[in-house]
């Protein structure tokens, strides 16, 4: 699920998140009191609302039941690269001696795009033709990863790929090109039908056993294209999905048996 953002292209406001959605605005008015001072970078995770972190302790769970297994982790659809940056950080604290591993991000970076029937009509979430474009935040998202890159424990070996283009084409062309790519956690955020079962028809043959799928918008009625995509892919007997409990989104997870 995701968290207010500006629209663009068009795309109607997405409605605020939690239940007080002035609080966003409250914490922002915050941090730009301070955001000329060098340690509020030290200090980000005050300014962090619960909702958000909260999370981000549900990536870190399910990055922590795969950190021992071989492969990369795909996510497809990055938006403004949050999930991306913490899976890599992740992956830098669990695993910071295997160089082998990478965080790989597929998207066009231009919102929601070509939805179908099967996506439903819930305007009211973004849920639009150009929704959700994260276009403006691109550049600055490349600038992030470099930092990353250079914060790490051998900045000379990169931990983050992006892959950009329609997720529809790059994914299969990606798994053809690359025979030797094992995935050990596959992280769906596409929000739509098509991309989704795109993705898994590429991807998941290359997940290892014991690897976790992660489902952002399954089983959300205002997101009904990605649950589709699941049980479409499954031929209607998908694994057993669990839930984090505490969360909305991740929407759902199963580990291939």
């Amino acid at each position: 699920m995701h968290p207010q953002r500006k629209p663009q292209d068009g795309a109607p406001a997405a409605p605020a998140a939690g239940p007080s959605p002035g609080i966003d605005d409250r914490y922002a008015e915050l941090l730009r009191r301070h955001i000329d001072d060098p340690d509020v970078i030290h200090q980000l995770g005050v300014f962090a609302r619960r909702m958000y972190l909260s999370k981000t302790l549900g990536h870190f769970e399910i990055y922590r039941q795969v950190a021992d297994l071989p492969g990369d982790v795909v996510e497809c659809g990055v938006f403004k690269g949050e999930s991306l940056l913490n899976f890599a950080r992740f992956m830098e604290i669990l695993n910071p001696g295997d160089r082998g591993k990478a965080v790989i991000g597929f998207d066009h970076f231009r919102g929601l795009r070509d939805l179908t029937a099967a996506d439903g009509t819930a305007a009211h979430v973004g849920n639009t033709e150009g929704g959700w474009n994260p276009a403006d935040f691109a550049p600055t998202l490349m600038q992030l990863i470099d930092l990353f890159h250079a914060d790490s424990f051998v900045p000379q070996k990169p931990r983050i790929r992006i892959v950009d283009g329609d997720i529809r084409e790059t994914a299969p062309r990606f798994a053809e090109d690359n025979p030797g790519l094992r995935i050990s956690l596959l992280h769906l955020d596409c929000d739509l039908y098509e991309p989704t079962l795109a993705a898994l028809q590429a991807f998941y043959p290359r997940l290892v056993t014991g690897g976790i799928v992660l489902l952002d918008e399954y089983g959300l009625a205002e997101w009904p294209g990605e649950s589709r995509a699941v049980e479409e892919y499954f031929d209607g007997h998908p694994p057993r999905i669990e839930k984090l409990g505490w969360l909305t989104a991740p929407g759902g997870w199963f580990v291939k048996e």
